[in-house]
């Protein structure tokens, strides 16, 4: 069973859904979908509504009966993605807060107009992950909270006297938010998921602070991984442009193949770079920072020449690009980079698309991909194994409908490390094992 904490007004212009004892607003969006207009949420932050058990399609295999150790801690066999564990008895009732920036309180300027729309996104998704929920053996209440990204709201809601009862916490999204939301996690040994917002490091050892979203070290590790692996001996090269994905993971590249002693060539992007200078005769990787379109494809028609030679690799934002004719990326060996396994279609994602287009128009963002692996991923974790679940998911590979989870105790505190590669081939986006 799952209790959604929160009463919703109707949303101008939006689609209304009933859902059982009280009105659940969902907006329809189509992937990465401007929303000009403001965003309403709850005013009083809190909803209810009570959903009835959905039995499980197929009977979960009959858990062992708990046995007695010589510490007396009394353990039970319980079944997780199709393995078998022996984990400590917990609870079966969860309290989960969702601190996100809904933007409803006062003015919003365009930037929090912005942003509470994805963040609308963010939860249509968990709104679809319910009936899945539904399927587990346990009870999940969620409250929703509008931190208006703002530090002082965030620090109010913090204190309010229901927050000490949580069992875990998803959110806030704002770096320095997130800080602060941690360390009253860490105080209080709860659970801290991080959505989007990637802490790394943090400040002090923080083993309750989760960064659900791979960073720009861990993509970047990937990567490395990725050239050893495939092109070994070969020349490296960097194109940077500067911008926020440069700033980003090009910095962040540069970092680790430092650490790594690895030999390579930071070119600042340019219309009209010869390439012989970099690379002569050699093979070699060139890997782009540039997620604007005609950058890439300045960079595609500058590198045919030497197509024979060289691998180019980029961002998976490419992938959305319209107008492209993805034979010239073929000869270039083409590899994308990204943190979106859906990019290939699979069973989860196809599941997940279908329960989109029943209930919406248009396609989901990846933020409402976001939503909907996330909140299934924490819920089923704690249906498993209660608040002992650390003990039991490092260095594991948990996959959902488009994000994988690997969870490493790095720079203290736990960091999602899979990165997804593709290379185009075939006309086929074919993916990459990194491992």
């Amino acid at each position: 069973m799952i209790s959604v904490q929160n009463h919703l007004p109707q949303l101008n212009g939006n689609k209304l859904l009933a859902v059982f004892l009280l009105p659940i607003v969902l907006v329809s969006c189509g992937a990465f979908k401007k929303n000009t207009k403001r965003v309403d949420w709850p005013g009083d932050e809190e909803i209810v509504v009570v959903e009835p058990e959905v039995k499980p399609e197929k009977p979960k295999p009959k858990p062992i009966e708990p046995k007695k150790d010589e510490n007396k801690t009394v353990y039970s066999t319980v079944y997780f993605k199709g393995e078998s564990y022996k984990v400590p008895v917990h609870k079966n009732d969860y309290h989960v807060a969702v601190l996100l920036p809904f933007h409803t309180l006062g003015t919003n300027n365009s930037q929090d107009e912005k942003r509470g729309s994805l963040m609308i996104e963010y939860y249509q998704g968990m709104k679809l992950a319910i009936p899945e929920i539904e399927k587990l053996g346990s009870k999940f209440t969620l409250h929703f909270f509008d931190t208006d990204n703002d530090t002082t709201r965030l620090k109010l809601l913090l204190n309010k006297p229901e927050m000490e009862e949580m069992d875990l916490i998803i959110g806030p999204t704002d770096e320095d938010q997130v800080r602060i939301a941690a360390y009253f996690a860490k105080k209080r040994e709860i659970p801290l998921f991080s959505p989007i917002t990637t802490n790394y490091p943090v400040w002090s050892d923080n083993p309750y602070l989760f960064n659900l979203n791979p960073s720009d070290k861990a993509q970047a590790q990937s990567f490395i991984r990725y050239f050893k692996k495939y092109h070994k001996g070969e020349k490296l090269v960097i194109l940077r442009d500067g911008k926020k994905f440069d700033l980003g993971f090009g910095a962040a590249l540069v970092q680790e193949l430092s650490l790594e002693k690895l030999n390579y060539s930071a070119v600042p992007y340019s219309k009209y770079i010869k390439w012989s200078e970099y690379i002569g005769d050699s093979k070699a990787v060139i890997i782009s920072t540039a997620q604007d379109k005609t950058n890439m494809l300045y960079t595609v028609n500058s590198l045919l020449g030497k197509a024979d030679k060289v691998t180019l690799v980029g961002p998976d934002n490419w992938l959305d690009f319209s107008s492209v004719d993805y034979s010239y990326l073929e000869k270039l060996h083409v590899c994308f980079l990204g943190t979106n396994s859906a990019e290939v279609a699979n069973d989860q994602s196809i599941e997940m698309l279908r329960s989109f287009h029943s209930q919406y128009k248009g396609e989901p963002s990846w933020f409402t991909y976001m939503g909907y692996d996330q909140l299934l991923f924490t819920c089923e974790l704690l249906d498993a194994f209660g608040t002992y679940f650390p003990l039991f998911i490092e260095n594991k590979k948990i996959s959902y409908s488009n994000t994988s989870f690997n969870m490493s105790q790095i720079d203290g505190a736990y960091n999602n490390m899979f990165i997804q590669l593709f290379q185009f081939q075939d006309k086929e986006l074919i993916p990459v094992s990194v491992e």
